[in-house]
């Protein structure tokens, strides 16, 4: 499947997820009295309705990975959780809240189905200019960078049915188990940590191993003796820092940087120099 397809897929089926429960708990008799067959019927209409829609979405994968988006794609769903715990146990069948909460899956995968579609056009269109490696490889798991995403996927969807159904079978009595359960499943995202790292300066993007990022989100570099650091020009994004000594030829690298972001250490002095 095409991935601006799987896009609009995902987007018709987090929409019918989350709208038909939403429905059924506002007290649309319609929707909570309907039998099994027709609300599957409209939930595959409104999938098609959606999807059909988003085709008219230019530049959708960028769209679908910016904040706003995001936030709508993956906070309404958790409104089921407090109602779960604060409605009346007859304001709707049982199965729509724990529906309606599962729409964060297709909704999360909306952002990241948006960020490998783009990613991957990125790179395609991108040429290397100087590639270096940093850091000690030696030391990887050797666990692939696919098994690794599908680990976290596989451990989001587990949080969020072990959520479900402790809410949906009166599990959770005010006691420690949501959360141990969740502590213990976060380190399993500690996978996707590796030692090392390959950094390639490209004409459109940094790629750090298979992460890449467009030029315009940086604001410039700076070099100390022993780091290389790069801001980002979001505050909600952390500085990039790279030590000068773990990577194979840093002096190359700094050359290829300054191809394409200002020396910012040097703007300083400029600046400190004018204001003296």
């Amino acid at each position: 499947m095409d991935g601006r397809r799987l896009i609009e897929a995902l987007l018709g089926v987090y929409v019918a997820t989350l709208l038909i429960p939403t429905l059924a708990v506002a007290g649309w008799v319609a929707v909570a009295s309907a039998s099994l067959g027709t609300v599957l019927a409209v939930g595959l209409a409104i999938v098609g309705a959606v999807a059909l829609a988003a085709t008219a979405i230019p530049d959708l994968p960028d769209r679908v990975t910016s904040l706003p988006v995001v936030a709508a794609t993956t906070l309404p769903p958790l409104l089921f959780l407090p109602y779960m715990f604060l409605s009346e146990p007859a304001a709707a069948p049982d199965v729509y809240p724990v529906v309606g909460l599962l729409a964060v899956v297709p909704g999360g995968l909306v952002s990241a189905a948006g960020a490998t579609l783009k990613t991957r056009r990125l790179r395609e269109r991108a040429t290397e200019h100087i590639v270096v490696t940093t850091g000690d490889d030696d030391d990887d798991t050797g666990i692939s960078h696919g098994i690794k995403v599908a680990g976290v996927v596989v451990v989001s969807l587990i949080v969020v049915a072990i959520m479900a159904s402790l809410v949906l079978f009166d599990g959770f009595d005010g006691n420690t188990t949501l959360f141990t359960s969740l502590t213990g499943l976060s380190s399993l995202f500690f996978l996707l940590d590796d030692d090392g790292h390959e950094l390639a300066v490209t004409d459109e993007v940094l790629r750090v191993d298979r992460s890449i990022t467009p030029w315009d989100d940086f604001d410039g570099y700076r070099v100390t003796d022993d780091e290389i650091e790069i801001d980002r020009s979001r505050w909600y994004r952390p500085t990039r820092t790279f030590d000068r000594d773990e990577i194979g030829d840093d002096e190359a690298f700094i050359e290829a940087l300054a191809e394409y972001l200002p020396n910012l250490a040097a703007a300083d002095d400029v600046e400190l120099t004018a204001t003296e």
